[in-house]
């Protein structure tokens, strides 16, 4: 350990040194002169990673020191959505990711003549009416989304993709695009990552929809990133139904039979010992519905209900 280069001193600010030793001091608030104290030197030797310390009129210690310990729990670094950690991470944006990822299951599949958007929302009150704070809704005729994370969040997207889909055909004099719509969505959502005053959306979303490209199907991640898809899921229960999905042939699959496997696999990975009772959202764009986002009819989702039902108690047999 040596002293740190005086010409570099006044430069440098290292992200966290209040580590809380009694034998050093701060860079925050170095003192104008203090006696050299061999029993110091020695301590600040002995330290947990720290960049710098101010020892009898020194500055001890490797600016660079600690610095992949405090980049990965994320300590100076976390502050502002504008900061990169040593190892280029944002941990704002992880932070909102963590919100999607604690919230029910969402699924969205392509199937060979539309999209079917699944929910598994979450009952937090059984005061609460059924129906309400709903997680699906209809961006424009053709086209809709369903949320994952924080509910409040995803109206705020879903008022912007309304704004875009109606701006687009007021200019235009046609439904814009599925592609287009999340174009322009992901870059609203991507935004909020670029400015300090702005926090990213604690929130993550797919975009079903219906043009002449045919059955369109996006996911939209809280960084802003934007992939289309097969089939997509967001939640707690991600990775369990992203296992699913791949077993399904989806190229094959009519929405009326993809609704039934979506609702197995919401009910297949909702953990009754651990989650709180759910209710089951269902929507589909496809020939059926006029290629229109509606809900999926109360007979329809009620056979798709006991149709996972029965599936589970099956496996559970087993």
């Amino acid at each position: 350990m040596g002293s740190w280069p005086k010409s570099h001193r006044a430069a440098f600010a290292p992200p966290s040194l209040s580590l809380g030793l009694a034998l050093c001091t701060p860079v925050a608030s170095p003192p104008l002169s203090s006696p050299v104290d061999s029993s110091a030197v020695a301590a600040a030797a002995e330290a947990p990673p720290c960049s710098l310390y101010w020892v009898g009129g020194e500055w001890i210690g490797d600016p660079h020191a600690g610095a992949d310990f405090f980049s990965s729990i994320g300590t100076g670094y976390d502050l502002s959505v504008t900061t990169f950690s040593p190892d280029g991470r944002v941990f704002q944006v992880e932070y909102a990711t963590k919100a999607v990822d604690n919230s029910g299951t969402v699924v969205g599949i392509k199937c060979k003549d539309g999209i079917v958007l699944g929910v598994e929302k979450l009952v937090t009150s059984k005061m609460m009416l059924e129906g309400s704070n709903r997680r699906i809704h209809s961006v424009h005729w053709h086209s809709g989304l369903a949320v994952a994370g924080l509910a409040a969040d995803g109206r705020q997207i879903v008022s912007r993709a309304k704004s875009e889909a109606a701006s687009y055909e007021k200019v235009y004099g046609e439904p814009i695009s599925v592609k287009e719509l999340a174009d322009r969505v992901a870059s609203y959502v991507h935004l909020c990552t670029l400015y300090w005053w702005l926090r990213p959306f604690g929130c993550g979303v797919i975009l079903g929809g219906y043009d002449r490209d045919g059955p369109q199907l996006y996911m939209i991640e809280p960084s802003g990133v934007s992939y289309k898809y097969f089939g997509a899921a967001l939640g707690k229960g991600r990775q369990a139904a992203k296992t699913e999905i791949e077993k399904l042939k989806l190229s094959e699959l009519t929405c009326r039979e993809g609704i039934v496997e979506v609702a197995k696999i919401i009910y297949g990975v909702h953990d009754e010992a651990k989650d709180k009772a759910f209710e089951l959202e269902l929507s589909w764009i496809c020939d059926e519905s006029n290629r229109q986002h509606q809900k999926v009819p109360a007979d329809l989702l009620e056979q798709a209900k006991v149709a996972a039902q029965a599936a589970l108690e099956e496996m559970d047999a087993d």
